[in-house]
């Protein structure tokens, strides 16, 4: 290279600033307008997304103060297999209740959250008179959703998060189960879909009677998972499938389970659903009978256009529900799966842990991450996500 001579702009971009860490690269923005915008860029997201998925695991947790009702989010990373840094994201007030709690949840895809509170009997459905977020854990930026006032009877009301690679967007599936006001009819369901980076919501038309399967018996209860460009819910019937929505042509399909599941068998029927997703693939978490012996059955579609499933065993060298019932989560960048509890666990806020398998060398292990929390007595600890690397996407 002459002297004096300039590097080319896509290597200062694609080969320099992608590398970067997030905190350093908000901090470049104010360089030029050219470096403003590279988060907006979608193929500079990308570029940064790969540097870094690799390099460290971003884990969302939430602490609870009863007497304060008052939830407090964390985020906490994961290096070289050990909690090193903890930030505090946000605080968000939590109803009164007489029996247990109303905790806000969350969904998480390529490092973005959305949080909706639960209501009050299922907690993966949203309590509809509070808003849902989406947050940004690396860059702190949060917006609140557009709230529209039900004008329905009987409602259950849910929000699903998801991703379509094909067209760069993030999207917020809302599902309403209703019965129309002053009417007799049955129950019917309303579509709503927010697109990240838009102003409102959009209705999508549904035809009911060209689904092939039973919207009723679709567990938009329980936590999906997006995979492929795809929302994935259980489907609690006999045609033992999985439910499917498209996020690029938003339109509704079904994929076989394997042959030898079986969801009435093999269902645990867990709080969180049993459905995950794990480095990418599917999996179906089973059977509520080996669970007894303190043995979890994961059934994992390898090749998602050719419905390729392979089956592993894990077995828990410990009570399975002394733990609260934790169950895969997440893939973290060492390729360990994350456990999670569907429950706050009333941990000594010293010895507060999150747990991690190995599917290779089958070993589990465990971290204490309380330290980093500094949690006091009346506290009480739950992991909501696992969040993957940073993530530079823009919410607004």
């Amino acid at each position: 290279m002459e002297s004096g001579s300039e590097l080319p702009s896509e290597v200062i971009c694609f080969q320099i600033l992608a590398r970067l860490p997030v905190k350093s690269l908000m901090r470049f923005k104010c360089v030029c307008k050219s470096w403003s915008s590279l988060n907006r860029n979608p193929s500079f997201v990308n570029a940064h997304r790969n540097f870094h998925r690799n390099n460290h695991t971003q884990l969302l947790l939430t602490t609870w103060d009863e007497a304060m009702l008052q939830q407090t989010f964390f985020s906490i990373q994961i290096k070289q297999g050990s909690p090193t840094l903890v930030i505090r994201l946000l605080n968000l007030p939590t109803p009164p209740t007489k029996n247990g709690e109303r905790l806000y949840n969350a969904l998480s895809v390529n490092g973005l959250v959305c949080l909706y509170l639960s209501d009050k009997v299922f907690p993966n459905r949203t309590d509809h008179n509070h808003p849902v977020r989406i947050l940004n854990p690396c860059t702190r930026e949060s917006i609140i959703l557009p709230h529209d006032s039900p004008a329905y009877s009987a409602i259950h009301l849910t929000h699903h998060f998801g991703f379509s690679p094909l067209t760069n967007e993030y999207k917020v599936l809302q599902v309403k189960r209703f019965q129309p006001l002053n009417s007799i009819e049955d129950m019917s369901f309303m579509f709503k879909i927010f697109k990240l980076g838009t102003s409102s919501w959009r209705r999508i038309e549904v035809d009911l009677n060209d689904l092939p399967f039973d919207l009723l018996k679709c567990q938009f209860d329980r936590r999906s998972v997006c995979a492929h460009g795809a929302i994935h819910w259980m489907h609690a019937s006999t045609q033992n499938i999985i439910a499917v929505f498209n996020l690029k042509d938003e339109r509704f399909r079904a994929i076989p389970l394997p042959e030898d599941y079986n969801y009435g068998i093999h269902g645990i029927n867990n709080t969180l659903g049993d459905i995950v997703e794990l480095d990418g693939c599917l999996a179906l978490i089973g059977d509520r009978h080996l669970m007894q012996q303190n043995m979890m059955e994961l059934w994992i579609l390898k090749d998602y256009e050719n419905q390729v499933w392979v089956k592993e065993t894990i077995t828990f060298p410990f009570y399975w529900g002394d733990l609260g019932y934790p169950v895969p989560l997440y893939t973290i960048h060492t390729g360990e799966l994350l456990l999670q509890s569907s429950r706050l666990l009333r941990q000594d806020p010293a010895q507060a842990k999150v747990f991690f398998y190995n599917m290779e060398s089958k070993s589990f292990r465990s971290e204490i991450v309380s330290p980093w929390l500094r949690l006091s007595d009346h506290l009480r600890l739950k992991l909501l996500v696992g969040c993957g690397g940073d993530s530079i996407v823009p919410l607004r």
